[in-house]
Order: structure tokens, then C-alpha cells, then sequence
């Protein structure tokens, strides 16, 4: 009887230890393997407060299958790629670890909304997601980087592979278009330059030979000079300009014709513009809507005084 008392007895302590292993179990991997994980397709509205900004809101909103970008009173067309970055990798952000469960440790992990880069995914008006995005650590040893992630409404912080704070916590510049001109050299036939005081000057290609207002000048030259503008990037946007003013203050512009385009492009200069950071305001047909300012030198130079030292 003693023997089968102490067997029981055996038998519920054995299950006992079970249950507690399982549940130990249970905690140990209870944290969320798959943090995020969202249908892209769906997604038409991406709001990002990142770090890198002072947590200034971006938005990134769905128009026609492109993206249009706005921070305060500044809307542009998105960079595709830099959208197509930030869809990726809120596609699925899995865990590695839980690495602290305390609102107190938000600070060392840069998860706070102050300090951290914030991300709310609608699909219409539904939130599909809302987290912050923290720290990132580069192991030199392994060469592997964590970055560190919390779900705003949720203590925990999550241990994640990657650097998301690179691609969510960047700024505004990041999604604008700083195209300038990109153009075929060999297809351009003709280049015009008018100034404000109503003068012009004609560069004409005939029969393979450059002309400036009919007299023949040296291919060679104006051959540097089209490889010279043939890819210009903008440095510097010109924002909260009041376009109704700006004929006010035009200095020159440049059309180019080119076999390969059905109408000119056109690069037109400004002068003197309020509220411009630098003298000159420029604006390119191939982005419009977009404003660079410029001191002078960068690709002012490259187009206008190239080309009128020709």
C-alpha cells in the first residue's frame, strides 16, 4: 500500500514537472516569430516618422500605381525605388529575439516615439501595422547587423535582422526625384539659348556639322559640351516657391531638340527668387514641378556657362 501511495505520489509530481516544463516551454517562445507580415499589394498609404527628420511626418500615398510623396506643404512623385525599398521590408520583419519587455528599456534600444523612427501602413482607411523602428548594431565579428523594432501599442522590443532603420528612418530627400536631364547626345539636333534680354543663340547640327547662328564651330567642342549635360542631377530643391511670381524673374532658358523626343526640353532659369536658399532657381521639362537652386557653379555651369563660352 506504501508502495503504491508513494507511486501516485511519484506519477503527480511527474506531471507536475511536466506541465511546468511545457509551460516554461510556452513563455520561451511565446514572442511573435513573424512581427510584421503584410500584404503589399494592399497597401495604399504609408505614413513615416523618421529619426533622421526629427520625426517630421512623411507620407507616402498610392495615386494611379505611382507614389506620391508629401512632407508639409512640399508633394512630389516619389522615387519608385526608394518606395519599393520601404515595401520591402515592411513585407515581413521576422523576430529573433525578445530583448526587453519593460517600457523603461525603450530608451536603450531607441524605440521611444521620440526617439525612434515610427510607421503606420493603411490599406484605405484600415491601419495594418503601426511600430517603431529603433536601433541598429553591427556585429564586425559576424557582419551582421540587429536593428531593433517595437510594436507602439506593446512593450516588448524585438531583435530583428537587418538595418530597417536605414531604409524606414530616412528623410524626405530620400523619396524626391533629383533628376534633373538625361539626354541622348546623338540625338540632339538643335540647342537655344535665350537670355532675358530677348537675345538668342542657335546651335544647329547640318549635315554632321555643329553650327552656332550658321557659321561652323568645332564638333569636338560641342560634343564635350553634350556629354557634359547629358546626366545632371539637382542639388539643392527650392521649395515654398510662389510659382505665379517666378516670370518675374527669369534669366535664361535652354530648348534642345533631338530626333528621339517628340517635343523640346526646356531648362529654365530664375533669378533672384524669394525665398530661394541660392541666387538661381532651375527647372527642367523632364521634372516638372520640381525646383533645384544653385550658386552658379554645379549644373548651372554645366549648362549655361559651357555654353555660352562655346
Amino acid at each position: 500500500m506504501k508502495n503504491k501511495t508513494l507511486f501516485i505520489l511519484f506519477l503527480v509530481l511527474l506531471g507536475i514537472w511536466g506541465l511546468s516544463q511545457m509551460n516554461s516551454d510556452k513563455r520561451n517562445h511565446s514572442f511573435k516569430t513573424d512581427l510584421i507580415a503584410i500584404d503589399t499589394a494592399l497597401v495604399t498609404t504609408i505614413n513615416l516618422y523618421p529619426k533622421s527628420d526629427n520625426q517630421q511626418e512623411i507620407t507616402l500615398q498610392k495615386d494611379n500605381g505611382s507614389w506620391i510623396a508629401t512632407q508639409g506643404s512640399v508633394t512630389t512623385k516619389a522615387k519608385a525605388d526608394a518606395v519599393k525599398a520601404v515595401l520591402d521590408n515592411i513585407r515581413l520583419i521576422k523576430t529573433k529575439r525578445v530583448t526587453a519587455k519593460k517600457q523603461e528599456k525603450w530608451k536603450d534600444y531607441e524605440v521611444e516615439e521620440t526617439s525612434g523612427s515610427r510607421v503606420k501602413v493603411y490599406a484605405g482607411s484600415e491601419l495594418l501595422e503601426d511600430f517603431i523602428v529603433g536601433r541598429f548594431n553591427f556585429n564586425q565579428q559576424t557582419r551582421r547587423g540587429l536593428s531593433f523594432v517595437r510594436l507602439t501599442n506593446e512593450n516588448e522590443v524585438y531583435a530583428v535582422d537587418g538595418s530597417l532603420s536605414r531604409t524606414l528612418g530616412q528623410g524626405f530627400e530620400a523619396f524626391r526625384n533629383k533628376e534633373f536631364l538625361s539626354l541622348r547626345p546623338k540625338y540632339i539636333t538643335q540647342i537655344q539659348l535665350s537670355n532675358v534680354d530677348n537675345s538668342t543663340q542657335t546651335f544647329s547640327l547640318k549635315n554632321g556639322q555643329w553650327q552656332k547662328e550658321g557659321a561652323a564651330i568645332d564638333s569636338t567642342v560641342m560634343t564635350t559640351y553634350l556629354n557634359g549635360i547629358q546626366n545632371l542631377m539637382g542639388t539643392s530643391f527650392a521649395d515654398n516657391l510662389d510659382e505665379t511670381q517666378l516670370s518675374q524673374h527669369f534669366h535664361k532658358k535652354i530648348s534642345i531638340l533631338a530626333n528621339n523626343v517628340n517635343e523640346a526640353i526646356a531648362i529654365t532659369c530664375y533669378r533672384d527668387v524669394p525665398n530661394s536658399k541660392q541666387v538661381y532657381v532651375l527647372q527642367s521639362s523632364q521634372n516638372k514641378g520640381t525646383y533645384f537652386s544653385s550658386n552658379g557653379t554645379d549644373f548651372f555651369e554645366n549648362l549655361f556657362t559651357n555654353l555660352e563660352g562655346l
